[in-house]
């Protein structure tokens, strides 16, 4: 391929779903696809990496090409940029390493977002995490802690808070909540015994599990307090990660992940305690998505990424989309 006709593929490689995109060196987007989730830690390396192999080969038969150039990755299950043996190990025998760019999903959604200029994203998705760049372009990060730490401020967070709530409500050791009977009807089952063996059944993943958020924010919505707590704590702590990170980093920031995109009450609980920690906060709307994010930031990292790129980027990106 030539310069101009060489193919990037970006990914947006979260822990529930997963979004691609097929981009020229210009700038033209061609084609997107999307697969299940990608998180390693979640899923293992062998199912992440097969998920993504038929996600790719779909969107080159979509689009009519057999080959890329160059695979970059946001993933989820990373805080910063790989090094050559993680990349190596997710490559498998399946994709040439060479081709590999892999960082945070936090780091490709905040170029896509800020399109490189400094600032800040925070993601309120299957998980959760608060990433900046400085003036200097060094990244600042809180939260990413994982499933296995009830990680906080995203819908894995909320979503165990509301069965634990469930869990002592109808065993009455807490307060009384409509989480109880909702938690069972979400699981299919007919009392606390059956509630917790649902959840431990083989094959059932954090991002199924992160699902129950929406039922809780629905009886925050309703007037339930034991959910209307639970909502609103889980937003205060991802607010104070946000706010650490502010301190280090220009006051530009980005809204991303399901959570905020779904639920109107948890983006204003959580920038109402924001605005209470730090102030002159420039809240901007994403200007292209996580997956166009991954192909600047491999457009960034072999320094070719032109102001041309991105306005021919956005303009085919909006053709696509509207």
């Amino acid at each position: 391929m030539t310069m101009n006709t060489s193919l990037i593929i970006g990914v947006d490689a979260g822990g529930t779903h997963s979004k691609l995109v097929a981009v020229l060196a210009d700038g033209t987007v061609l084609g997107t696809s999307v697969c299940e989730g990608l998180n390693y830690n979640a899923i293992g390396m062998a199912q992440a990496r097969a998920r993504l192999k038929l996600a790719v080969d779909k969107l080159l038969a979509k689009i009519g090409c057999t080959d890329y150039d160059g695979l970059s990755l946001g993933l989820s299950a990373l805080d910063a940029r790989a090094d050559g043996a993680t990349t190596a190990s997710f490559a498998g025998d399946v994709f040439p390493p060479s081709k590999l760019l892999l960082d945070s999903d936090a780091y490709a959604a905040l170029i896509g977002g800020l399109l490189g200029k400094p600032g800040v994203i925070a993601i309120s998705g299957t998980g959760a995490m608060v990433l900046g760049l400085d003036e200097n372009k060094k990244q600042h990060v809180i939260g990413g802690w994982g499933y296995k730490l009830d990680e906080p401020g995203g819908g894995y967070g909320v979503a165990i808070e509301g069965l634990k709530a469930a869990l002592m409500s109808l065993e009455q050791i807490g307060p009384g909540t409509e989480l109880g009977r909702s938690a069972m009807d979400f699981l299919g089952v007919d009392d606390a015994r059956g509630l917790i063996n649902a959840l431990y059944e083989e094959g059932r993943e954090p991002a199924d599990i992160a699902k129950f958020a929406r039922v809780v924010d629905r009886l925050a919505e309703t007037g339930d307090s034991v959910s209307m707590e639970i909502v609103a704590g889980q937003m205060a702590i991802l607010a104070r990660m946000t706010g650490k990170v502010l301190e280090r980093c220009p006051h530009r920031l980005c809204l991303h992940g399901g959570m905020f995109k779904h639920s109107g009450q948890m983006r204003r609980l959580f920038l109402q305690e924001l605005s209470s920690l730090c102030a002159d906060i420039e809240v901007h709307e994403m200007e292209l998505p996580p997956e166009l994010g991954a192909v600047l930031m491999h457009m960034m990292e072999h320094g070719t990424l032109t102001d041309e790129i991105v306005t021919r980027m956005k303009y085919t990106w909006e053709r696509r989309t509207t």
